[in-house]
């Protein structure tokens, strides 16, 4: 009897780890976020563990492996909810789902929507294309488009090359169809990398570079940017650096340093923008500091801006102090967001010109979007005359047209 039992135990566990490997999927860990990430030679990782049934009940990200432990697919949901990356997203966590392939010396990645269905992502980019050196790194990134021809993604780049230098140093370029050195990304001008990382493969230094290794300083006085992480890959400060090794001013944000802080999952609920002496000052998108919120799903819900004396001010490009996004009772769909000034009365955004947005839903898609003033009624936008927009779905589900109204009624 023992032996008939410990053969049916024998052929249960090789039942199931047959469908395990046949499946090709043997493990599944969950992250509340992902760390963050400069370049596409890092590997997307998980930042914040979550236990399943923590998981299961907010949004995070699924990782998952395969028998030789090997990435085959990131998802972002909310529970069970399929969604798309939120504010926890880094630069290349582009979709609701990215599937990892790996065949000889190429690793590819191909990105998914909330449907199932294959899209693009960055522009027209169907599938990052990693060629992989004989010791198995990433050696550089092309792009392919749904047909399979090689593009351009949409901050101009055709291909991303990389040398790894002897003392872990590694040089980044990127170029155009025409071979021309493009930046890293468009208003940030920083051509040829010098790429350095921390004792946990985190980016921790990178520098403008000449074709000779010598630092060059772009149009805003800078060529070096020093980044602090945590041991979770969050992004908690960067520090901008002139040739002489000086704080410096420039880049985007024209700021010398930023400091964010981070809460227990890893989301950003502080940041402060600084000069070259340690003081807070307002960076060119309109920010000093802010402080953010989340609802218990993990989306953004609150969000505040404060002066350099720490006191409650506006948006200086925006011109209000407080927004606010409203979701739906499973946190799945945003159902309003609008804006209010320091004393909690509503506000209009100075350069859109309404004071909330409005969305309507069917039983599973987004159907409209609508602007209004603060009165509720609709309004069109500054910036491009809209006042609503509706979106329009075949009997499969899929989107298969999105037109746009003035506040007549008129088509734009």
């Amino acid at each position: 009897m023992k032996n008939i039992y410990l053969a049916l135990i024998i052929c249960l566990f090789t039942a199931n780890q047959t469908e395990a490997y046949n499946n090709d999927k043997l493990r599944v860990v969950y992250y509340s976020t992902v760390e963050f990430v400069e370049t596409p030679l890092s590997y997307i990782k998980g930042s914040v563990p979550l236990k399943s049934k923590v998981a299961l009940s907010r949004n995070h990200y699924r990782f998952s492996y395969d028998s030789q432990n090997r990435l085959v697919s990131i998802a972002f949901y909310n529970g069970s909810t399929p969604k798309n990356p939120n504010h926890t997203a880094n630069l290349f966590t582009l979709a609701h789902r990215m599937e990892f392939s790996y065949e000889d010396a190429f690793e590819k990645v191909a990105f998914f929507n909330t449907k199932d269905e294959q899209s693009t992502v960055l522009g027209n980019c169907s599938q990052f294309v990693y060629q992989l050196n004989e010791l198995g790194f990433r050696e550089s990134l092309h792009f392919l488009d749904s047909s399979g021809n090689r593009v351009e993604n949409s901050w101009n780049i055709f291909e991303y090359t990389w040398e790894y230098l002897h003392d872990g140093i590694v040089i980044e370029d990127r170029f155009d169809t025409n071979g021309k050195q493009v930046s890293i990304r468009p208003n940030f001008e920083f051509y040829r990398l010098k790429l350095y990382f921390n004792n946990v493969g985190h980016i921790a230094l990178m520098q403008n570079i000449d074709k000779d290794g010598n630092l060059i300083e772009n149009s805003t006085g800078v060529s070096q940017d020093i980044i602090t992480t945590n041991s979770n890959g969050n992004f908690l400060q960067w520090q901008v650096l002139n040739n002489q090794h000086q704080l410096e001013k420039g880049n985007g944000p024209d700021v010398a340093v930023g400091i964010q802080k981070f809460n227990e999952f890893g989301y950003e609920i502080g940041l402060e923008n600084q000069d070259e002496n340690g003081n807070p000052i307002f960076n060119t998108y309109g920010i000093c500091r802010s402080k953010t919120k989340f609802d218990k799903f993990g989306n953004l819900s609150q969000r505040f801006f404060y002066n350099e004396a720490n006191e409650p001010s506006n948006h200086k490009q925006a011109g209000y102090h407080h927004l606010k996004i409203e979701w739906d009772k499973f946190g799945n769909d945003r159902k309003r967001l609008s804006y209010y000034d320091v004393n909690n009365k509503k506000a209009i955004h100075k350069t859109r010109g309404y004071h909330a947005v409005k969305y309507d839903y069917d039983s599973t898609n987004l159907t409209k979007i609508s602007y209004l003033d603060v009165n509720g009624q609709l309004v069109n936008r500054k910036d491009n005359g809209i006042s609503y927009i509706t979106y329009l779905y075949n009997h499969e589900g899929k989107q298969t047209r999105v037109l746009r109204f003035d506040k007549e009624g008129k088509k734009l």
